[in-house]
């Protein structure tokens, strides 16, 4: 099998993973090619859960997921809050209703992030928003610093993988975050993917893109994206 036809088949095997795992509304812009969306947290102390939300409109998407209280070891970014005053400068390709959109949806969340400081799901959303004007230093700087709030959060530390790995190109950086992305969620079979893509074409390490593929089988015994895909490797 050639190497664009992999390509391909992870291409396809990430997209319906992320979207099983993700809600998507708005325009393009605003999500980006290879994210993730993270999903935004409000605790509830009195039930030990967190529930999932839209940031700014308030909208219960009605799924919680139990909130862990104990860090799981692994990548702990060491940084301050980004600045909140960096310009906000969209790509002259962007047409003027995307561009008063995307300025307009961070200038909310800055408002929003103003408020509530601490609230990693809005830095996470500002790093998708940076993303999405092309910002991939700001959004490193905005996922990163949601990773140091939320260190339990397997979709941020993938998406700062991906910043990472396709832009920035850092791929030490890079492996590091989906590696910490499969320690947080090891039963997540296309977060295997990313870092199988990662070895195979960016590092041009076979041995390790293999080892990644067998390494997900045994955490998912049978898993057929894995399986054909380590069937190539032979």
């Amino acid at each position: 099998m050639t190497p664009k036809k992999i390509t391909i088949i992870v291409g396809v095997v990430i997209l319906v993973g992320a979207l099983s795992w993700s809600i998507y509304k708005g325009p393009l812009w605003k999500k980006g090619s290879g994210d993730t969306v993270p999903s935004p947290i409000v605790n509830d102390s009195s039930k030990g859960e967190a529930k999932i939300v839209s940031p700014g409109v308030n909208i219960d998407y009605g799924y919680t997921t139990k909130a862990s209280s104990t860090p799981v070891k692994g990548v702990k970014p060491r940084v301050d809050a980004p600045s909140l005053n960096r310009q906000v400068v969209v790509p002259a390709s962007f047409s003027s209703a995307d561009t008063s959109l995307a300025k307009e949806h961070i200038g909310k969340l800055i408002d929003a992030i103003k408020k509530s400081p601490e609230n990693g799901a809005l830095w996470a959303d500002l790093g998708m928003k940076r993303k999405g004007i092309e910002d991939y230093t700001g959004a490193r700087e905005a996922y990163a610093y949601a990773l140091k709030l939320m260190p339990n959060n397997a979709v941020v530390a993938e998406n700062l993988g991906v910043i990472y790995s396709d832009y920035l190109k850092d791929y030490p950086k890079a492996e590091q975050y989906f590696r910490l992305s499969i320690t947080l969620e090891p039963l997540v079979g296309y977060r295997y993917l990313r870092l199988f893509e990662l070895y195979r074409y960016g590092l041009k390490d076979t041995g390790k893109a293999k080892a990644i593929l067998e390494e997900g089988l045994k955490a998912i015994p049978g898993d057929p994206s894995l399986k054909v895909l380590l069937e190539t490797m032979d």
